[in-house]
């Protein structure tokens, strides 16, 4: 998909998502691209990722990937669907997930990180 977006600026991905044992995200399967998008490298500047759950790891290369390698970015905000009683290792996994993603080397020194939980 990147790859066919050479300008593209603004990456939302937004609605909830499911991740299935053969780790299709989003609908579709994640790959690392062999080389990085063009869009990453030059023209990115916001990435939203609305409601998701961080189900697996997937989720994270992913949102991991797009911080290391978009070197205009400029803002990237991530938020999650509400979590229903009963839950708490979801609350825990949701907890640990800022913290990884704060920790990432990101490509832009100048890319503000926001989480926002419902």
């Amino acid at each position: 998909m990147l790859e066919h977006s050479p300008k593209l600026q603004v990456l939302k991905l937004v609605g909830k998502y499911s991740i299935n044992p053969d780790y299709h995200v989003l609908g579709w399967e994640w790959n690392e691209p062999k080389s990085v998008p063009e869009c990453l490298l030059s023209h990115l500047e916001t990435f939203v990722w609305r409601r998701h759950d961080w189900k697996g790891e997937k989720e994270e290369e992913v949102a991991t990937y797009l911080l290391k390698n978009a070197r205009g970015l400029k803002n990237a905000t991530f938020s999650t669907g509400p979590i229903e009683l009963g839950q708490l290792d979801k609350l825990k996994q949701r907890r640990r997930t800022p913290k990884k993603l704060d920790g990432v080397l990101k490509a832009s020194n100048t890319c503000h990180l926001v989480f926002k939980f419902e």
